[in-house]
């Protein structure tokens, strides 16, 4: 069985390196000096991956000297602006130690910065003092106080103007959309009021969404944070750059390079690669044609796999190598459980009926609780309709399914039950390959039996931006649909729905759609709600007549006692 990893790598099988060439050109340019570049790109939008290449092309250039940092790793997350400004500190000094004074130039700026972290630390109370110390520590100091981080900045790019021999200090900022509010503060700060001297780049890779929402969040009780996030980062950033979205054939060419990568010997698929890369930039289309002349090339089956997977996938999957290695690998482990249970089905219907479960709406359900008699008979009918051999839509279906109906294989014939019956056992697809594995045991603790780890998920989830809780709540409502043990789980929903507002509409809905699998526990649960569109949920469960009798009275109930 062969998997993909899901770590940025330093081989470009996606074009980034046009990306990477605008970049490095950008920091020849001697008027951008400081200057902040900023890539942007959802998650597993390809982001690192361009932090290594670019680390990779600038560590060849003469005079860089290239640092990357990672603020969501450090183990001191109280003072993260001051582990940034550190970190950049020590890399110095381990670079160029033999330069004259230098180690001591730094000593004095780390004792700066250590005078600071005291200062934070004694303000916060986490750090215990005699009252004439933390009078000492928390005393205004003048720029020329050596213990004074006022005078930081100067002293820094004194020392940076001294190494003559330093042409670019490139810092690389990766994870920063990962980071908690007050650390993406924190490092912002670091980089524009202390380290944003000459000779000093950042590249910023993150999703400017998630960081204008971490800056709102961190300015809320100033009560300008909405309207002061967008301009904030403007002012750090002078260049931004968005990664562009991987198309449909782009797709096809990532994911035919990722299943040749186990097919082939390693120096045939180099020379496979670099054919690529070289087609992409002279500007040929496709990518992988002409391939003759090269030892190795893929076959058939495997083009048509890796095409129809590109065109299957929803718009945000393919557009995502993250969300592509995550299929594929969920493709594989599929396969191989169906091999292990006797389950002999073609890996090509695999794939379209992962296709149908990895796509919004609710037509894979329905395919599985049908029985075979039933599932054939709207297989037969589904498909024409796909084809235009008939017009009417079959009324079980949604209207989105009728490209993934038309395409190849042909379902109706294929032994399909057993593995519809296996799929329906496992965890959802789309929720475990649309997560990271952090959100993924977040899903497990907030749905399971623990009362401590529920707890303790909530409280982590629910201090994250939206977007991520979103992805959380898609994933918890996906799992409530399918499992029959729904009371932490609800408990867990309502629990988000609580301290986020925007998605109480969307936890009200999924909970409809898992009426099913709700308990009277969780009626009344849903019932305690103070939001309006759960107490509208309770009198919808109060009349509905598709669960449970004693889910329904519970509901009833607690309506008329209200």
């Amino acid at each position: 069985m062969k998997l993909w990893d899901d770590n940025p790598t330093v081989v470009d099988l996606l074009g980034f390196a046009s990306i990477v060439d605008t970049v490095a050109t950008t920091l020849e340019i001697p008027y951008l000096d400081p200057v902040t570049i900023g890539i942007a790109a959802p998650w597993g939008g390809g982001k690192s991956t361009v932090l290594r290449l670019l680390h990779k092309e600038l560590n060849e250039r003469d005079g860089y000297r290239v640092i990357r940092l990672d603020p969501w790793e450090f183990d001191d997350q109280f003072d993260v602006r001051g582990s940034v400004i550190g970190e950049v500190l020590q890399d110095l000094l381990a670079a160029y130690k033999t330069q004259e004074c230098l180690p001591e130039k730094i000593k004095e700026l780390l004792e700066r910065v250590s005078w600071s972290r005291v200062a934070v630390s004694m303000a916060r109370g986490s750090l215990v003092a005699q009252s004439e110390d933390l009078v000492k520590a928390l005393t205004p100091r003048s720029k020329s106080d050596p213990k004074s981080l006022a005078g930081f900045r100067e002293e820094f790019a004194r020392l940076l103007k001294d190494l003559t021999q330093l042409k670019r200090l490139v810092v690389l900022v990766d994870d920063l959309d990962r980071c908690l509010p007050d650390a993406v503060m924190a490092t912002l700060e670091a980089i524009k009021l202390f380290l944003s001297v000459d000779k000093v780049a950042f590249v910023l890779a993150a999703d400017q969404d998630m960081v204008r929402e971490s800056i709102a969040a961190s300015l809320d009780a100033t009560g300008r944070g909405e309207r002061f996030a967008h301009r904030y980062l403007e002012k750090i950033v002078q260049v931004p750059l968005s990664l562009p979205r991987i198309g449909a054939d782009e797709a096809a060419t990532f994911i035919t390079l990722l299943l040749s990568a186990h097919q082939c010997p390693p120096e045939d698929y180099t020379l496979l690669v670099g054919h690529a890369q070289q087609r992409r930039a002279a500007g040929q289309s496709p990518v992988l044609a002409d391939l003759q002349s090269l030892p190795w090339q893929p076959d058939r089956a495997t083009l048509a796999l890796a095409s129809r997977l590109a065109t299957g996938l929803s718009a945000d999957r393919s557009g995502s190598p993250r969300s592509i290695k995550r299929f594929l690998n969920a493709f594989a482990l599929r396969t191989r459980i169906a091999e292990s249970q006797g389950i002999s089905i073609d890996p090509s219907v695999i794939v379209k009926l992962m296709l149908l479960e990895d796509s919004p709406g609710k037509d894979f359900e329905t395919l599985v609780k049908l029985q075979d008699a039933q599932r054939s008979e709207l297989l037969e009918h589904w498909q024409a309709w796909g084809k235009g051999e008939r017009d009417d839509r079959p009324d079980q279906v949604s209207e989105a399914s009728r490209h993934w109906a038309a395409s190849e294989p042909d379902l109706t014939t294929a032994p399909i039950g057993p593995y519809l019956s296996l799929a329906a056992s496992l965890v959802s697809l789309t929720a475990a390959a649309s997560l990271t594995q952090e959100q993924v045991t977040w899903v497990s603790h907030l749905a399971g039996k623990s009362e401590p780890h529920r707890r303790s998920a909530q409280q982590e989830v629910t201090a994250r931006p939206v977007t991520e809780q979103q992805a959380v709540v898609g994933a918890l409502l996906e799992r409530g649909r399918r499992e029959q043990e729904s009371e932490p789980l609800v408990e867990s929903l309502l629990y988000i729905a609580h301290a986020t507002a925007d998605l109480r509409r969307r936890i009200a809905d999924g909970l409809w759609d898992m009426r099913g699998n709700l308990t009277p526990g969780s009626a009344m649960d849903i019932a305690d709600s103070d939001s309006d569109e759960l107490r509208d949920l309770t009198s919808r469960l109060a009349e509905a007549t598709d669960i449970e009798p004693m889910v329904r009275e519970a509901a009833r109930l607690e309506r008329e006692g209200r």
